[in-house]
C-alpha cells in the first residue's frame, strides 16, 4: 500500500505508534521478531510510580491493535532488506514459521497439554519457570495462538524424549504426522492448526515511512557477579519482577529459588555491573532506582515483616512523582544504604548470602546477611539492532542504540528521510516517555505521508 507505515517493534511504543497512525487513516504494518506483540511490559507485574497492573494497561491496547481495520500485525517477522522507491521504501520481510496456522488456532491449549517435554522458560528459568515445546508466549498474547519451538520441529529434542521419536522424515516433505502428539490433539479438536511442515515466508511491502521501536532488553549479569549463577539465591531485578507477577512461575508468591521458602530479608544491589572494566555498562539506565522502589514497596505490601535493604551509590528520581515514590518506599520501612557492596559469599547450610560492603558515608566496612539478593541490572539495546541498522541504512551510537539526526533540532528523526525512532530504540527510557515519543514519531510519519501524497 503506497501510503502505508511500517512499525518495527511491537512493544508499548510500537503499539502506540500503530494506533495513533491508524486513527489518522494510515495503513500500518506492525512487525515484531517475537511470537507476540507486547514487549517486555507484558511480562512485568506493576508500573511505577502508580503501581498499576502492567498487563491491565497494555492488554486493552493490544486488543485494539489486533482489531483495528488499518493495522496488520506480523509477528515472528524480521526486516531483511530495505530500498528506496518513489520517495518511500520497498521492504523485504521474512515471516518465520510458528508451525501453527494462526487463522485456525483458537488458543485452546490442547496441543500444549499434549506436549510431553518441558524446558526452562527464557525469562523465568533461573526462578523455576518452564514452558512446553509447544507454548503460548504469555496468557494475553496477541495473536492468541500457540507456537512450536524450532528445536522440536528440527528434531533436536529427540534425546530429551520429544514425541517425534526416531522419525527420520523431514517435516517439510510430509503433510501427515501420525507421531506428533500436538498434531493428534489439535486434530481431535477438529482444528488442524498444527502444521509441522510450515516454512518461512518472505514478503515485500511498500511504505512511505518507517518507525523503529525495537525497545530494550535487560542486561545479563556475568557469571560470578555478586555470586550470580554461583549461588542460587542471587537473581536479577527482572527475575524478581516475575516472582511478584501473578502470571509468573510462582503465581506471585515471593519465594527464593534454593528451597522455595519465603525470604525474610532481601537486599537490592543498584548499578550491578555498571562501570566494570570488562562487560560493565558505562551509562545509567535511568529506571533501575524506581524499579527497586516499586519492588520493595510491593514486597512490603505482600509481607510487611520482610526486611528490605537497597544498596545504592546515588538515586535517580528524574520523572514526575518519582521522588515521592522513593519517599513512599522509605515510609514503608525500606532501608536505603549508600554503599558499595564488593563481595558476596554463601552460608552452605542455610544458603543465605553474606554481603560485604563499604558504607560510603562513614567509610566503614560492614557484613550483612540476606536470604535473597536482587541485582538491579541495566537496560541494553536489542541484539538485532546492528543488522537492522545495516538494512535500514541508519546509524547506531557507541552503545548500540539508534542515533537521532539531531536530538534538539530533529528529535526522533534519522539521517534517512522517512525513518523515525521512538522508545527504547534511542536508549534507556521508561514506559510513559516511550508512549509520548510514540505519539510524536507516529505523527511525524503520518505528516510525511500526507506531504508525499500532496
Amino acid at each position: 500500500m503506497p501510503d502505508a507505515i511500517l512499525v518495527i517493534g511491537g512493544g508499548v511504543a510500537g503499539i502506540h505508534v500503530a494506533l495513533n497512525a491508524a486513527e489518522y487513516g494510515s495503513k500500518v504494518y506492525l512487525t515484531d521478531d517475537t511470537p507476540s506483540i507486547g514487549g517486555i511490559m507484558a511480562r512485568l507485574d506493576k508500573t511505577f510510580p502508580t503501581n498499576d497492573c502492567s498487563i491491565c494497561i497494555e492488554a486493552p491496547r493490544m486488543y485494539e491493535v489486533d482489531n483495528h481495520e488499518n493495522i496488520e500485525i506480523l509477528t515472528n517477522t524480521e526486516v531483511r532488506r530495505v530500498s528506496r522507491k518513489n520517495g518511500g521504501f520497498t521492504v523485504r520481510l521474512l515471516k518465520k514459521a510458528k508451525f501453527i496456522d494462526e487463522e485456525k488456532c483458537t488458543g485452546c491449549g490442547t496441543c500444549i497439554q499434549a506436549c510431553p517435554i518441558s524446558v526452562p522458560d527464557e525469562l523465568d528459568g533461573k526462578i523455576g519457570g518452564t514452558r512446553k515445546l509447544v507454548y503460548m508466549p504469555f496468557p494475553q498474547a496477541v495473536p492468541s495462538a500457540s507456537v512450536i519451538d524450532t528445536r522440536c520441529r528440527a528434531g533436536k529434542m529427540r534425546g530429551e524424549g520429544a514425541c517425534i521419536g526416531g522419525c527420520v522424515v523431514d517435516c517439510s516433505q510430509c503433510r501427515e504426522c501420525p507421531i506428533a502428539l500436538c498434531v493428534k490433539a489439535c486434530q481431535k479438536e477438529g482444528k488442524n492448526a498444527v502444521l509441522l511442515w510450515q516454512s518461512d515466508k518472505p514478503m515485500d511491502i511498500e511504505v512511505k515511512s518507517i518507525v523503529v521501536a525495537t525497545g530494550l532488553k535487560p542486561d545479563d549479569p556475568e557469571t560470578g557477579l555478586y555470586g550470580y549463577n554461583v549461588y542460587e539465591n542471587v537473581i536479577t531485578n527482572v527475575q524478581f519482577e516475575r516472582l511478584m507477577n501473578a502470571g509468573g512461575p510462582t503465581g506471585g508468591d515471593i519465594i527464593r529459588p534454593s528451597d522455595k521458602t519465603h525470604p525474610h530479608k532481601i537486599g537490592w544491589v543498584q548499578c550491578a555491573g555498571r562501570g566494570l572494566k570488562e562487560g560493565g555498562l558505562p551509562y545509567c539506565s535511568k529506571v533501575c532506582c524506581m524499579i527497586a522502589a516499586k519492588q520493595t514497596i510491593i514486597t512490603k505490601e505482600h509481607r510487611p515483616d520482610v526486611d528490605t535493604v537497597v544498596f545504592h551509590n546515588d538515586l535517580k528520581a528524574y520523572g514526575k512523582g518519582f521522588w515521592g515514590f522513593y519517599k513512599k518506599a522509605v515510609e514503608h520501612g525500606v532501608r536505603y544504604v549508600r554503599a558499595h557492596p564488593y563481595d558476596v559469599c554463601e552460608d552452605p547450610e542455610t544458603k543465605n548470602l553474606i554481603v560485604k560492603y563499604e558504607d560510603l558515608d562513614t567509610g566503614e566496612i560492614h557484613l550483612e546477611e540476606f536470604e535473597l539478593l536482587v541485582l538491579s541490572m541495566g537496560l541494553v539495546p536489542g541484539e538485532r539492532n546492528k543488522k537492522l541498522a545495516k538494512a535500514l541504512g541508519i546509524e547506531l551510537d557507541g552503545y548500540g542504540f539508534f542515533k537521532e539526526k539531531d536530538p534538539l533540532l530533529h528529535p526522533l528523526e534519522t539521517h534517512v528521510e522517512g525513518i523515525y525512532l521512538c522508545g527504547g530504540a534511542t536508549g534507556p527510557i521508561d514506559i510513559s516517555e516511550s508512549v509520548i515519543q510514540a505519539s510524536a514519531a507516529g505523527l511525524k510519519a503520518v505528516s510525511r505521508n500526507s506531504e508525499v501524497v500532496r
